[in-house]
């Protein structure tokens, strides 16, 4: 549903108003925002704490910037999601991070999937699919999290991370290829765990 550019929607009132300096303003947007950056930095980084660290941090570098703000046609979840990736990077430069975590019970999708067999089963392949994002590269992990969790379109995420929506494209191809090798490898090797153990 497209509106009248005459007509502001009502994010796009809090941030003209958060420019002016509105600090309410800035908070609403923080309201809408803030789970969302935070789930971004915790699936980039995999720590919790960190990731609380980054979208206070995040927040803290919109509220000095957002005067500059300028609406290019992607959502501001985007030009938020940019600061995020940009404290990730680095932090990752000052400190590598190379531990895993698990999903916090908080991130997790709380939808009804049935019996409690079902729940359990998707709950263990989303950990184990999330273990192995965890091990793609830093510019595969951030496009498929953009995508997946963070459900961007192509056009954001490229705004994000400064490429072309081609570009992106590809670097998700090559993140979802890797991660399917990936799944099949651990896959193998159960089977043949489970061979040598019979």
């Amino acid at each position: 549903m497209r509106q009248s550019t005459s007509v502001l929607t009502e994010e796009e009132h809090y941030i003209a108003l958060a420019r002016t300096g509105d600090r309410e303003a800035f908070g609403h947007l923080y309201e809408r925002h803030s789970v969302r950056v935070f789930r971004h930095a915790y699936f980039i980084t995999g720590d919790p704490n960190l990731a609380e660290d980054l979208t206070a941090q995040t927040f803290l570098k919109a509220l000095e910037a957002i005067s500059r703000f300028e609406n290019r046609g992607v959502p501001f979840v985007a030009w938020l999601l940019r600061i995020t990736v940009n404290l990730a990077i680095n932090h990752r430069k000052a400190l590598k991070n190379g531990h895993h975590a698990q999903l916090p019970e908080t991130l997790e999708d709380n939808d009804v999937l049935g019996s409690p067999e079902e729940t359990a089963t998707a709950k263990s392949e989303g950990e184990r699919v999330w273990r192995r994002v965890q091990d793609l590269p830093m510019e595969q992990r951030q496009v498929i999290v953009m995508r997946f969790m963070d459900d961007l379109p192509y056009s954001a995420v490229a705004q994000v991370l400064g490429k072309s929506v081609g570009a992106v494209r590809v670097i998700q191809f090559r993140a979802l290829a890797s991660l399917r090798n990936m799944m099949r490898e651990e896959e193998m090797a159960q089977v043949y765990q489970y061979a040598q153990a019979s």
